[in-house]
């Protein structure tokens, strides 16, 4: 699934290519993509494109109207921008063309496009999913409340970590992945976070010392921001707006290198399972 870094390259990407243009058309095609809890997701017609952003692992679209289409990529989802004039999005006067996507498509959509925004000058944004699970929501509000979504993990402060880690017996691992308390991080940076940090993931999340919260911080930060630079980490599907590949998983201290020696002290980095999720740690670095 993709976290902060590569919804934050994605949504970059998004913002250069997309801004300021205008919706003619919604397609849909596949219901379910188009979040239960959304606003009617035709007033998107008509509407301009203000600017791209993230939220947690969300892609937020903000629009002119004040309105924003929040967009999840979950396990597969990726958002791409075709070229002008892939689709007949405005007749010979310019006039936006109606939305087509309850009757008969002006276009087939590509395999696996669950869902697009067409643009009034005839380019397009495609959503496609193979497994199903990303979700698109048109909110009319206060999105990081809709969205249900903690303090941005770039955002988090010294005294903010203290308090959400106050007397929590939850595993550090395991509390990093929660979005409710802090939003983008994922398995991979979490992974990477307490590696760098020499925290053991499962410890505590309420036992760990100043310097511990302070070592926790700094590199959870840094791991951040430095998968940002190279674009993210593609380890299975992700690719940004442009369709190219990350590059951070390159530089991957411990996700996914189970039985390797660690980078730091040589010693074979041993993979377990905390809430469901794989996680590697080395256990002379990190005891």
């Amino acid at each position: 699934m993709p976290e902060l870094p590569e919804v934050e390259t994605i949504a970059r990407g998004l913002d250069a290519a997309i801004r300021g243009r205008t919706i003619a058309r919604v397609d849909v095609w596949w219901g379910r993509t188009v979040d239960s809890r959304s606003e009617p997701i035709e007033r998107l017609v008509g509407d301009t494109i203000a600017s791209v952003g993230r939220v947690g692992k969300f892609v937020i679209i903000g629009l002119t109207s004040g309105r924003t289409l929040a967009v999840h990529l979950r396990m597969t989802g990726r958002l791409t921008v075709a070229d002008r004039g892939t689709a007949a999005a405005v007749d010979r006067k310019g006039r936006p063309l109606p939305d087509l996507s309850k009757g008969r498509p002006l276009r087939e959509p590509s395999k696996h496009e669950r869902f697009a925004l067409v643009f009034r000058d005839g380019g397009r944004l495609a959503f496609s999913d193979a497994r199903k699970f990303g979700r698109v929501r048109l909110i009319d509000g206060d999105v990081a409340r809709a969205l249900d979504v903690g303090i941005d993990a770039l955002a988090l402060g010294a005294a903010s970590l203290r308090a959400l880690l106050a007397r929590r017996t939850t595993r550090i691992k395991t509390f990093l992945l929660d979005q409710r308390r802090i939003g983008g991080v994922g398995n991979i940076y979490a992974n990477e976070a307490l590696f760098r940090a020499r925290v053991h993931p499962k410890r505590r999340a309420g036992k760990l010392t100043a310097l511990q919260r302070t070592r926790l911080l700094r590199e959870l930060r840094a791991v951040l921001r430095s998968a940002i630079a190279s674009r993210g980490s593609s380890v299975d599907d992700y690719v940004d707006a442009e369709g190219m590949p990350g590059e951070f998983q390159k530089l991957l201290k411990v996700y996914g290198r189970a039985g390797l020696p660690c980078r730091r002290c040589r010693t074979p980095i041993k993979r377990i399972v905390l809430g469901q999720r794989g996680t590697f740690y080395c256990p002379a670095c990190q005891r």
